[in-house]
C-alpha cells in the first residue's frame, strides 16, 4: 500500500498495491508554498547530458527535490521564511504507464538527479518518487518511510501522465511543505546524512533494513503498545530496538520531520543496535540527571552523534503553533551542573570533543570519527562489562595509546578521573563481586530519582566454575518498607541476556537457570522504589 501525495489527486495501481490519496488541504498548517510540482521540457542539447534516443526508445531525466524549513538562528522554532529546496538523495524513482505498469526504475544520485531509460515512444508516462532509499548487495541499504496509522502505507509523490512523444525529456519534481509532501523526504535526508558519515570511514558497510514510521497523526502520548503505535500514540520519537524509528508528526504541537538532530539521535540508537551494542535500559532523562551508566552513555552517544553526523553542534527540537517554539542546546559546550560519568551531557561533550578539530579548555584531542567508529564496532560491542563511558574510553585508550594523556585531560574537564578499566573501578563501587556459594550484598537507592537513575540498579559479578542448574535468589535485608526486588542475569562472553526475574512478590525474588561455566553479571533493582534498601544474594 502506498500514499500518493499529489497536487491533482490522480493515482494508478501498481502491481496490486492499494493507493490512497492524502492531499486534503485541511492537513496543512503551513502556507509557505504550493503543493508538489512538476516541470516537463524536451532535452534539446548535449548540455543536458543527453541526446534524442534511438528510433525505438527514449529517456526521461530530471531532478527530485524537497522543501526543507530552516531553524531560527537561536535554535528555537522553525523559520518559515527560510525554505530551501534540497536534493532527494538516493531515492527510488519509477516510470509508470497509464495502466499502472512499471516501465523503468532507477534511483537518484547525491544531487537528486535521475535517468530513466528505454522508455517507449508515444506512451503516457508519469514519474513516481518513493520515500525510500534502496541499494542492494554489499555496501547497500534499505530505508523507507511509511504511515504507521494507515497500514504502513508507502509515501510517494508523483507527476501527471504525459505522452513521451518521440523525444527524450526532462521532468523535475519537488515535494512541497504545503500539504507536508516534503516531510518523508526530509526525514530520509537526515537518515542518509547519518549513513554518509558512516560510509566516510567504512565504504563497504552494509546497513540492515530500517522502517521509519511517520504520520501527521503521530502524537506524544501512549505507552508503546502495538495498537497505540498503529493509532499514532508513539510516546515520543524513538527507535524501537529492532528495525523501526517512530517520528512525531503532530502539527502545531510537536513535529520532528525537520528536527534533523532528533532524527539522527534516534538513528544513532539504530546504529548501536545493529553495529555496536547498547545495554541501555531506556526511560526518561534530561540535562542534569544522574543516570544509570548504560543510559548516560546511550543518550550521550545519540546527542553527540547528531552533531558528528551533521558537523553542527546546535541540537534543536521544534514544537508549538507552526513549530515556532522549542528548545536547543550546544552539544560541545552546554552548561550543566551535573558533570560526571553518570551525565549524558558530559558524555555527549566528551564524544564530540574526541571527534572535532576545535580544541579548547580541557579538550586537546582531535581524533575524527574513524577511531570512535572502530571502538563502537569493536571492543564496545564485545565488552564483558555493561556498555558505558568506562568500556568505551578503555577501548579507545588501548587502541590510541599516544593520546591517552589527552583523553585523561578531556575526562578531567567533566570531573571524571582517569579510566583504567572497563568497570570504572577507580570511580565508584558500581560493580560488586561475590563467590558462587557465598552470600553477596547490594544496596539500591532513589537518591537521584527512580527508574533509570544512578543507583536504581546495582551490579553483582560472579563466576560459575561448573556448568549446571543454579538458583539465583535476591532477598531484602533492610529498608524502611517492603521492597519488590527484580533482577536480570547476563553472561559476559559472549554478552548474553539470560533472562529477567520480575515476579510481583515483596521481599524476595528467585529464579532457576541452566548456566555454563564462565563469568556473569546480575543487575538488581527494586520495583517498589524504596528510598534505600539492601539485599542479600545467593547463587546455589
Amino acid at each position: 500500500m502506498m500514499i500518493a501525495l499529489t497536487a491533482c489527486g490522480d493515482v494508478e495501481l501498481e502491481k496490486g498495491d492499494t493507493a490512497t490519496i492524502n492531499n486534503n488541504s485541511g492537513e496543512s498548517t503551513q502556507t509557505d508554498d504550493e503543493s508538489s510540482s512538476e516541470s516537463v521540457e524536451p532535452i534539446e542539447s548535449e548540455s543536458d547530458n543527453s541526446t534524442i534516443e534511438s528510433s525505438s526508445s527514449l529517456k526521461i531525466i530530471g531532478k527530485i527535490t524537497y522543501d526543507r524549513i530552516g531553524v531560527n538562528n537561536n535554535g528555537v522554532g522553525l523559520n518559515h521564511n527560510h525554505v530551501t529546496k534540497e536534493p532527494a538523495k538516493q531515492v527510488v524513482v519509477k516510470a509508470i504507464d497509464g495502466s499502472g505498469r512499471v516501465v523503468s526504475t532507477t534511483t537518484t544520485d547525491n544531487n537528486g538527479d535521475y535517468s530513466l531509460t528505454n522508455l517507449p515512444k508515444d506512451t503516457e508516462i508519469k514519474i513516481r518518487v518513493y520515500a525510500k532509499l534502496e541499494k542492494s548487495g554489499i555496501g547497500g541499504w534499505s530505508v523507507k518511510v511509511v504511515d504507521n496509522t494507515n497500514g504502513d502505507s508507502q509515501y510517494v509523490i508523483e507527476g501527471t501522465l504525459v505522452t513521451t512523444g518521440n523525444v527524450s525529456t526532462r521532468r523535475n519534481l519537488n515535494a512541497s511543505i504545503r500539504t507536508r509532501e516534503a516531510a518523508p523526504f526530509a526525514i530520509l535526508g537526515s537518515v542518509y546524512q547519518a549513513m554518509e558519515k558512516v560510509i566516510s570511514v567504512d565504504s563497504s558497510v552494509t546497513f540492515p533494513s530500517l522502517v521509519v514510521n511517520w504520520s501527521k497523526n503521530n502524537v506524544a502520548s501512549g505507552s508503546g503498545t502495538e495498537s497505540e503505535l498503529r493509532d499514532g500514540q508513539i510516546i515520543t520519537s524513538h527507535f524501537n530496538g529492532e528495525n523501526s524509528l517512530y517520528i512525531l508528526g503532530d502539527a502545531n504541537s510537536d513535529t520532528d520531520e525537520y528536527d534533523n538532530h532528533i532524527i539522527i539521535h534516534e538513528w544513532g540508537h539504530y546504529f548501536e543496535s545493529k553495529f555496536s551494542r547498547a545495554d541501555s535500559i531506556g526511560g526518561s532523562h534530561t540535562n542534569g540527571d544522574r543516570l544509570d551508566i548504560r543510559v548516560a552513555f546511550g543518550e550521550g552517544w545519540g546527542n553527540a552523534w547528531s552533531a558528528i553526523a551533521t558537523d553542527d553542534t546546535n541540537y534543536f527540537d521544534t514544537m508549538g503553533s507552526r513549530q515556532a517554539n522549542g528548545w536547543s542546546m550546544n552539544i560541545e559546550g552546554e552548561a550543566h551542573s551535573s558533570r560526571g560519568w553518570y551525565s549524558e551531557t558530559s558524555i555527549q561533550e566528551i564524544l564530540y570533543d574526541l571527534y572535532d578539530s576545535h580544541n579548547d579548555g580541557s579538550d586537546r584531542v582531535s581524533l575524527g570519527f574513524k577511531p570512535i567508529y572502530d571502538i563502537l564496532t569493536g571492543s564496545q560491542k564485545t565488552t564483558p562489562a555493561f556498555t558505558s563511558i568506562f568500556s568505551f574510553i578503555k577501548g579507545l585508550k588501548d587502541e590510541n595509546p599516544l593520546h591517552s594523556d589527552e583523553i585523561d585531560t578531556l575526562l578531567s574537564g567533566e570531573n571524571i578521573s582517569t579510566i583504567d578499566d572497563i568497570y570504572g573501578s577507580s570511580q565508584h563501587n558500581l560493580y560488586s563481586d561475590m563467590q558462587q556459594g557465598s552470600v553477596g550484598n547490594l544496596c539500591t537507592s532513589t537518591e537521584y530519582g527512580i527508574g533509570n537513575k544512578l543507583n536504581n540498579h546495582k551490579y553483582m559479578r560472579f563466576s560459575i566454575a561448573q556448568s549446571g542448574s543454579y538458583r539465583v535468589k535476591v532477598e531484602q535485608k533492610s529498608g524502611s518498607r517492603s521492597a519488590d526486588p527484580d533482577f536480570t542475569l547476563y553472561k559476559t562472553a559472549p554478552f548474553t541476556n539470560m533472562g529477567a526475574s520480575q515476579e510481583v512478590v515483596d521481599g524476595v525474588e528467585q529464579s532457576d537457570y541452566i548456566l555454563i561455566s564462565g563469568d556473569y553479571i546480575l543487575d538488581v533493582s527494586d520495583y517498589n522504589d524504596v528510598p534505600s534498601v539492601c539485599f542479600d544474594i545467593t547463587i546455589n
